[in-house]
This record gives C-alpha cells, structure tokens and sequence, in this order.
C-alpha cells in the first residue's frame, strides 16, 4: 500500500473531480407543483379550483369552530355566576 502525501488529503483540486456519471447538468427543473400525466389542462385547472375552493372552506370552518369554543366558554362562565349566586341568596 501507498502512502499518501499528507498535503495531497487536504488539497481542494480533487473535490471538483468527477469519477463517473453523466457531466451534463440536469436541464430540466422540477416544478412546485406535481401534474399527473393522465389529467389534461382543463382537469388540473378544475382540480386547482376545488383545492382553493376546499383550503377556503376548511379555514372558514376552522374560525367557526373557535369562535362556538369562546362562546361556550362565555356561557359556561355566566353559568357558574348564575349559578354561585343562586346559592348565595338561599
């Protein structure tokens, strides 16, 4: 076996070497969104449109829903006013 140079380890002109592969760069990007082949142009906008349509639905659902939690806890609240001050006068 061979001794290396102990500079050789350290050097930066063999990090830039390529051993194998292809050394074309990729020239396709991937995109953020994924379209499947078998939807066509018409489908992905109609799908795109009930996707939004759904996101607009779950937040609006997602509002009610804490706004009936704080307004529970009101009520719950006012109950055990009433309720404390129904025993104080008895």
């Amino acid at each position: 076996m061979d001794r290396l140079d102990i500079n050789s380890l350290y050097s930066t002109s063999h990090k830039f070497s390529q051993l194998g592969g292809s050394k074309s760069p990729k020239s396709h990007k991937m995109g953020k969104t994924y379209t499947p082949p078998d939807i066509d142009g018409d489908s992905a906008t109609a799908l795109d449109k009930f996707s939004k349509a759904n996101r607009l639905l779950q937040k609006e659902l997602n509002e009610v829903k804490e706004a009936l939690r704080k307004e529970q806890q009101k009520t719950s609240t006012l109950e055990k006013q009433i309720n404390a001050s129904s025993f104080k006068s008895f």
